[in-house]
């Protein structure tokens, strides 16, 4: 979920609740002049229609306050969530922005250029193969999900593959953040070409609590398996 969309879904949700305070606060103002009219018709008129009816009208709008509060509780904890979600989306955007060191930017460029390029081969194909053989062929050859991928533009594509390629970084960040502290330090860490080509990372980061080592792990990139990588972090 984008950070735009994070905001205004606060933004709703802030609403929301600030509409339900002035609709309570509108019915508490009312059962107030009630229990007055209430108060000014004495026992003489204890069990008047007229009454009856104000008591009724203090009940029913009890009972929209309490259902008001309720509603209220429930968005909040709703709003409570999208506050942390955009927290930490933020945090992210500020680790893309600020920490992300060139040897990082390069990695996550090639891997989406590549995934590119990877998925819409084979979209490419799903589809020549959907345009050429029967049902039954293709529903042994491929599954539901390859199904929705062919449908898939190269836009779609190249946006999820950004955003995967995103989290892979800020996963290992993280990681390596959890045994370092703070990084100070990633000029260690060096952009090399692995099995099939493929640029993998290996090397020490520094930071304020310790020292880590990352080694890069390749597998695929071929025609039958996308390109996968895994980057083991070790404390030294």
């Amino acid at each position: 979920m984008r950070i735009e969309t994070l905001s205004e879904r606060i933004n709703n949700a802030e609403q929301k609740i600030s509409k339900k305070q002035a609709t309570i606060s509108k019915k508490r103002s009312l059962i107030a002049k009630k229990q007055q009219l209430l108060k000014e018709k004495g026992v003489a008129e204890a069990e008047s229609p007229e009454t009856n009816l104000l008591r009724w009208d203090i009940e029913h709008y009890t009972e929209d306050i309490s259902r008001l509060e309720r509603e209220i509780a429930s968005t909040t904890v709703t709003l409570d969530g999208y506050r942390k979600q955009l927290a930490g989306l933020m945090e992210r955007e500020s680790i893309l922005i600020r920490e992300l060191p060139e040897v990082l930017k390069g990695l996550q460029a090639e891997l989406v250029e590549r995934w590119d390029r990877w998925d819409i081969k084979r979209k490419d194909k799903i589809r020549a193969d959907y345009r050429e053989l029967d049902y039954k062929a293709f529903s042994r050859k491929y599954t539901h999900a390859d199904v929705i991928f062919k449908n898939k533009s190269d836009e779609q594509i190249h946006k999820d593959n950004v955003q995967s390629a995103e989290n892979l970084i800020i996963d290992l960040i993280y990681r390596v953040r959890s045994i370092t502290g703070e990084i100070t330090d990633w000029s260690d860490v060096r952009a090399s070409a692995g099995t099939g080509g493929f640029t993998v990372l290996n090397g020490l980061v520094i930071g304020k609590e310790g020292r880590a080592r990352v080694e890069s792990i390749t597998a695929g990139g071929y025609n039958i398996q996308r390109l996968h990588i895994r980057v083991l972090v070790h404390s030294v």
